[in-house]
């Protein structure tokens, strides 16, 4: 690159690791073959700019109207509904995080349920019927950190 000949008018538009980019450009080899990527069945992302895939995404106003949405606004909704019948003079921002905190604490627990009903459901099928009411009770008695221990025999 040529420094000699930088001005104010073209200080911007100088390109100061064009060497650099041209090195990692030819190191990078063609043989790599690209892995197909889809946005949905049938619809390949490739060639897609200018291409409306909003009503693919299920959170979009489209996926929703067409039925396919995940139900995103309705669940605001109703948590601003019932947070502003409980607490009328709360600000935005405070409804906003008691959403949020509520969204991952029932999002914590329907994992957390899920976990406990695959593990329940392994030791059932690995240790019979009895060691998998055991495992129930246990997953009730014990802390959420030490559930998922296999019976002892």
């Amino acid at each position: 690159m040529d420094t000699d000949h930088i001005t104010n008018e073209n200080l911007m538009s100088t390109d100061f690791a064009r060497t650099e980019k041209a090195r990692f450009l030819q190191s990078i080899t063609n043989s790599k073959r690209t892995k197909e990527v889809f946005l949905a069945p049938g619809v390949s992302a490739r060639g897609v700019w200018m291409t409306d895939v909003s009503a693919m995404d299920r959170r979009s106003v489209k996926a929703q109207l067409a039925g396919r949405g995940d139900h995103r606004a309705a669940w605001w909704d109703l948590n601003c509904l019932i947070h502003r019948l409980l607490k009328p003079r709360a600000s935005l921002e405070h409804v906003m995080y008691a959403f949020h905190t509520r969204h991952h604490a029932i999002t914590i627990a329907k994992l957390e349920l899920a976990d406990d009903f695959w593990c329940t459901v392994r030791i059932i099928k690995q240790h019979g019927p009895i060691a998998g009411l055991r495992c129930a009770i246990r997953q009730l008695q014990q802390p959420k950190g030490d559930r998922h221990e296999s019976p002892k025999k």
